[in-house]
């Protein structure tokens, strides 16, 4: 399982020459505040505010879309702050940006609150000297200046969360998952106990899917991230701990429109309510996240391809082009909200999302058996996972005489490192040869009988592994076009009976549609 620590700075988009930069987020109740971008801006109201005890909590969800993540991690603010072309710094929208969630992925999110207190408005006016902007040109400079909402109550504390994120690609898959962890036990969610962690252990241990795991902790100085398997043992004991640097971890915010004799802000509110609706997944925010989840899904598969050497698909590559067009068209859309909130704005096609979401596609064969029938059978792939999870051949040895002894293999993926033996303690050690990234297995020949007679593997960058004596009849096996050796196969016992040579070959891309 890949484990991951990532911290919430913000993310580069690429976009078009603008006026519009990205600010600090909101810290104060009547603080102004820009809906579409998340930033903090100058203050223009006054007013009154009460102080509210804290709470503590502790909790965990599994979440089926990006919307019901959000909402287990209690963001309220709409995510074209994170996804969009200009925002924040907010902590948990750019966790939220950072997991790379796609379309049919499933997360256990485990969510821990220490709240020190809220401070809540009572009451709000503008400041004195202050007039309500009329007409178009005054709605535009208090936009500027105070953006179409303010900070109605913001609370400091602490907060810990920590997401497994499992890639399932098709919303069978998706179904099958949430199955699965009903039958270990995990629920849609509810209350946190110190069984939680050997249920999601188990569960975890029985999948298939890709899984990535990610944590953050607010209001703790220094912070000593929890491993992945003691998460819920540091989730329960967080409301207990001292918050050696508070953080402001949850903010509300109010329209402008709503304070009383403050004038026509329609025009700006309308245009807020076409970009944002009223949840953190509405208005032009919610084809922004779609596509964002589809250009997720088509990196993760074009770098599966570029690791196992490259293979073009042609609808893949036509869509992640028109993904970024569609990104563009909405991110220009913001831009020009930005530099003018009272504009008329019209939903835009975007034809990315015609094609659906694009579903990795291999076969795995096995080459023709070399050697005998003796020893206990073997295989080294496992199909569902090898290429899903980038398992390579990252070192190779043997153990040989008159005859191959022993084969010694070491894979990696993306989580960890593992040696498989197979064979006996005869002969003698060869040299071994280590293989980085990029160097991989090109050529393989050798001899075989009744057993495995000889072995020479030559790597692409020139190194090579030979043992062995000079029985059987000779064999070539060269990597066929197309493919990439995954690793092997065969029988042993006391030496190496038998060995096939383990092929994944991609196909083009399976497409699903991408649910409403």
């Amino acid at each position: 399982m890949a484990e991951l620590i990532r911290s919430a700075a913000p993310v580069s988009v690429e976009t078009v020459a603008t006026d519009v930069v990205a600010r600090a987020a909101p810290v104060a109740v009547f603080q102004g505040y820009d809906s579409v971008t998340g930033s903090g801006l100058s203050t223009a109201l006054t007013g009154e505010t009460k102080t509210v005890g804290g709470t503590s909590s502790v909790s965990y969800r599994i979440c089926t879309d990006i919307e019901t993540l959000s909402s287990a991690l209690e963001i309220d603010q709409s995510l074209s702050v994170s996804f969009g072309p200009v925002g924040n710094v907010d902590q948990k929208t750019k966790f939220v940006h950072n997991l790379n969630i796609t379309t049919f992925s499933v997360s256990i999110v485990v969510f821990a609150r220490h709240l020190k207190g809220s401070e809540v408005m009572t009451h709000a006016a503008l400041k004195q000297g202050m007039n309500p902007p009329h007409g178009t040109e005054e709605l535009r400079n208090f936009f500027r200046g105070y953006g179409d909402s303010f900070i109605s109550s913001v609370s400091e504390g602490g907060e810990y969360y920590a997401v497994y994120t499992y890639f399932s690609q098709t919303r069978e898959e998706q179904f099958e998952l949430t199955a699965s962890m009903n039958a270990h036990g995990i629920f849609q969610g509810g209350s946190v106990d110190a069984s939680l962690q050997t249920k999601i252990s188990s569960f975890n241990s029985s999948v298939t899917t890709r899984i990535a795991f990610d944590q953050n902790m607010s209001g703790i100085r220094d912070p000593k991230f929890p491993d992945s398997d003691h998460i819920i043992e540091f989730a329960l004991a967080f409301p207990s701990m001292e918050l050696t640097a508070p953080a402001i971890v949850e903010f509300e915010t109010l329209g402008y429109e709503r304070v009383p004799n403050f004038g026509d802000f329609q025009p700006v509110a309308k245009n807020r309510e076409f970009f944002v609706g009223n949840t953190v997944v509405g208005g032009l925010t919610k084809p922004l996240v779609t596509i964002q989840q589809l250009q997720n899904q088509i990196e993760w598969i074009k770098q599966v391809y570029q690791f196992y050497g490259g293979y073009s698909d042609g609808k893949v590559d036509a869509t992640a082009a028109a993904a970024k067009t569609d990104h563009d068209t909405i991110n220009n859309l913001i831009i020009a909200y930005e530099n003018d909130p009272t504009g008329s704005f019209v939903s835009p096609k975007l034809p990315s999302l015609d094609n659906g979401t694009p579903e990795l596609e291999y076969e795995v064969k096995h080459s023709e058996s070399r050697g005998g029938g003796g020893g206990g059978p073997f295989d080294d792939v496992n199909v569902d996972t090898a290429i899903p999870q980038q398992t390579r051949i990252s070192a190779l040895q043997l153990r040989c005489g008159a005859r191959i002894d022993k084969l010694i293999t070491t894979y990696t993926n993306t989580s960890t490192t593992w040696t498989v033996e197979h064979g006996g303690n005869g002969g003698s050690l060869s040299n071994k040869i280590n293989l980085k990234h990029g160097n991989v297995v090109a050529d393989i020949a050798g001899r075989s009988g009744k057993r495995v007679d000889h072995l020479t593997f030559k790597t692409s960058n020139g190194d090579a592994l030979d043992g062995g004596g000079g029985g059987g009849d000779p064999f070539n096996e060269n990597v066929p076009n197309g493919s990439f050796l995954l690793g092997f196969a065969g029988r042993s016992g006391s030496e190496l009976d038998q060995i096939q040579f383990v092929y994944g070959t991609f196909l083009p891309a399976r497409w699903t549609p991408i649910p409403d």
